[in-house]
């Protein structure tokens, strides 16, 4: 036995601490890579573990066993194909349709319903309309100026013949012009027989065209900045102090509870109970240590941005917060929050609305429902809107 354990040995295998420390070195350099990798995803607006988190919130109450088939529909939907093209060939002079429809009457064109794209497109009820549309699109032929023109002869003698004697000789009515010309045409400039056309104009377009829905009636509301009239430096200024309270009060929270910060300071700014500016809002009673109205201004702790992907989220958020394209509906008027695992004594004279992350968000009984507050969301007016209906229709 003793002989087979000194066999076993061997003096240069690692020893338990070095293999300890080895594995802890491969797991920090596993942890610097994930972390490296979702950053970059977060600077590219690719946001995985909030798609995740939302993912669970919304299947939350669904049971283990169909976990499986959710994340396997959730594979098959996602599409790496490249999208297709197609080459449209436009010529650069004037467009004619290869066949014209006869005439019957003088003046009036007759054509068959259902060969009009129009017609083609209301039949399509439950098919793609732009399928429909670029399935069997109409031939389209050069036409020059000189093409044109015997056209138009060709059809003044035909609704010519087409008149009987007794109409063409009938008093009060004016003659036939012999020749039919388009006050456009300039005889000098129309092309010689046999000369080169113009060169056709390719342009590339996508196969799979997305067809925006129509925009709501009515102008938008006036986004934050517009209202306060922000530009150049000032915009500026104040993109920096949102920026700042989002990155120092909300960056380890969900992306909404980010913006739902974000929308505190604005409707603040708004209430006309607090500053009219972003910055005066957010550094109010600053000097005040722990009394002032965001903790991250009065706690005496130095400042400092160590966490990139974070700030550029802080600063992206800040930008369309102001542009007015980001708003929380469910937080609404929302002017006061705080933490879920604190519990200060003025929530007693608060309305809750919502909970975004760890933070609960309330608005004072005293400043009213805030209807009549600005809102930059298109949604929330049209919901304002129902509400005063609704309320009116009961008194």
């Amino acid at each position: 036995m003793l002989t087979r354990g000194i066999e076993l040995y061997d003096p240069f295998d690692l020893t338990i601490e070095e293999r300890i420390f080895l594995g802890a070195k491969r797991a920090c350099a596993g942890f610097a890579v994930v972390a490296l990798t979702i950053s970059g995803l977060d600077l590219m607006n690719i946001r995985p573990l909030e798609n995740v988190a939302e993912f669970i919130n919304e299947h939350q109450h669904t049971r283990l066993a169909d976990w499986p088939d959710l994340i396997r529909d959730g594979i098959h939907q996602i599409s790496i194909t490249p999208p297709a093209s197609v080459v449209v060939a436009i010529p650069g002079d004037g467009l004619a349709m290869e066949s014209l429809p006869a005439l019957s009457p003088p003046s009036v064109v007759t054509a068959k319903a259902d060969a009009s794209p129009v017609a083609a497109l209301a039949a399509a009820r439950r098919e793609d309309a732009i399928k429909v549309a670029m399935a069997s699109p109409p031939t389209l032929a050069r036409a020059t100026v000189a093409d044109l023109a015997q056209r138009a002869q060709d059809m003044a003698r035909e609704a010519r013949d087409m008149a009987t004697p007794e109409e063409t000789n009938a008093p009060g009515r004016p003659e036939a012009p012999a020749v039919m010309q388009l006050a456009s045409i300039d005889p000098g400039a129309l092309p010689a027989a046999g000369a080169p056309q113009p060169a056709v104009i390719r342009i590339s377009l996508p196969d799979r065209i997305a067809v925006l829905p129509p925009r709501a009636p009515g102008v938008p509301p006036p986004s934050p900045a517009q209202r306060l009239h922000l530009e150049g430096a000032a915009r500026a200024k104040a993109e920096r102090c949102l920026a700042n309270a989002v990155y120092f009060e909300a960056r380890d929270q969900p992306y909404r509870g980010q913006v739902a910060v974000a929308q505190v300071v604005m409707n603040r700014v708004f209430s006309g109970t607090y500053p009219h500016d972003v910055c005066g809002v957010i550094y109010q009673n600053a000097t005040h240590h722990l009394a002032c109205q965001f903790t991250f201004a009065c706690d005496g702790k130095r400042k400092t941005i160590n966490e990139f992907g974070a700030w550029a989220r802080a600063r992206r958020i800040a930008r369309e917060t102001l542009d007015g394209q980001l708003y929380v509906q469910a937080v609404g008027t929302a002017t006061h929050y705080h933490a879920t695992y604190v519990h200060p004594g003025w929530v007693h004279e608060m309305h809750r609305l919502a909970r975004e992350g760890i933070h609960l968000f309330y608005r004072p009984y005293a400043l009213g429902s805030g209807a009549n507050e600005p809102v930059w969301s298109r949604e929330q007016l049209a919901a304002n809107k129902q509400q005063l209906a609704a309320n009116s229709g009961k008194r």
